[in-house]
């Protein structure tokens, strides 16, 4: 509950301060809806994105379970964890509840292992966003580079940020003297050594299906590009200067990397304040303004998730934070 209430206090008073500085224009969201259609394209996009992204799931899932896991189920538990993920914000995350649900279809399935496809799941959908990036950086990088010095580290760190996604994707493929080497060192590490041992050993079951974290990569790639799109559709009415499509790949993905990590609910404040220096780069004002405008699009759509939550068997939150202790 502290953290919880931090949370809200913190998003609070950024977006307070953003909103007294002049840097958050609310009138934005009046003006998507009233003067275009965009927004209605761009919830669209959205629910597709939503629902193949639980393919992706789905295949981590079949690494290791024999069960029929429909695919329709699926993606009402991706809806669940949607919603939970952005109207429940705390230590129980949408990820742990949505697992409490897939348990149901297969029982025969570890916490740990269901603990990984989450993880793993939200890994590749990152690596998607920096392949992306990384690629589009390259592309554009003489152009922005030019723009300012900031703009040019901010290349080089996409750059560092896209070797070290090859790695971990390499790492999933590692030889299995390698693997057995590994987990004998982490045997040896005091307190933590058993379960980065299983947590290890779930990682890499996973790994033995090459098709599947490929397949899971170009899918994230896939959604991701869907994802920028969605930004750009509900942004570029509003923009001072025009920024191509491609150019938005260079800086667009880190902030929404930067609000995938919960330090506020669904990024709200941080988000604002991240973007509203972003845009700078490219030399364009009001970006809190112009996030706002896909922070009220996703919210909007993630709350669709309620239905099927409504609709199902409930859980309590006790039984999702027995998941938080991977070694259950």
């Amino acid at each position: 509950m502290i953290k919880t209430l931090a949370k809200f206090l913190l998003a609070g008073a950024l977006i307070g301060w953003l909103v007294n500085s002049g840097k958050l224009d609310f009138s934005l969201v009046k003006r998507l809806i009233s003067e275009s259609n965009n927004w209605i394209y761009a919830i669209i996009l959205f629910i597709i994105i939503i629902n193949l992204s639980s393919l992706r799931w789905r295949a981590l899932l079949k690494t290791k379970s024999k069960a029929e896991l429909p695919v329709v189920r699926l993606m009402s538990l991706t809806w669940i964890g949607q919603f939970f993920n952005t109207f429940l914000p705390g230590a129980v995350t949408g990820d742990l509840i949505k697992l409490v649900y897939a348990r149901d279809l297969d029982k025969s399935l570890p916490k740990t292992f269901l603990v990984m496809t989450a993880f793993i799941d939200r890994i590749l959908g990152l690596v998607g966003l920096i392949f992306l990036t990384g690629i589009f950086s390259l592309i554009n990088y003489q152009e922005m580079a030019a723009l300012s010095p900031k703009m040019s580290a901010l290349l080089t760190f996409n750059g560092v940020l896209f070797i070290g996604s090859l790695v971990f994707i390499i790492s999933l493929f590692l030889p299995e003297k390698f693997q057995n080497l590994i987990l004998q060192i982490s045997e040896k590490v005091p307190v933590i050594g058993n379960k980065l041992r299983k947590t290890f050993v779930q990682v890499w079951t996973i790994g033995k299906d090459k098709k599947t974290i490929l397949g899971g990569v170009a899918l994230s790639c896939l959604l991701q590009f869907g994802n920028i799109v969605v930004f750009w559709l509900v942004t570029h009415p509003f923009l001072e200067v025009a920024v191509p499509i491609g150019q938005l790949f260079t800086f667009i993905p880190i902030g929404l990397i930067s609000i995938a990590v919960p330090i506020s609910p669904a990024g709200l404040g941080v988000g604002h304040l991240i973007f509203d220096e972003l845009y700078k780069l490219v030399n364009i004002s009001g970006g809190a303004s112009l996030f706002n405008l896909y922070f009220v699009i996703s919210v909007s759509t993630n709350l669709f998730g309620m239905i099927p939550y409504l609709l199902s068997k409930k859980h309590t939150l006790e039984e999702a934070e027995e998941f938080e202790d991977v070694n259950a």
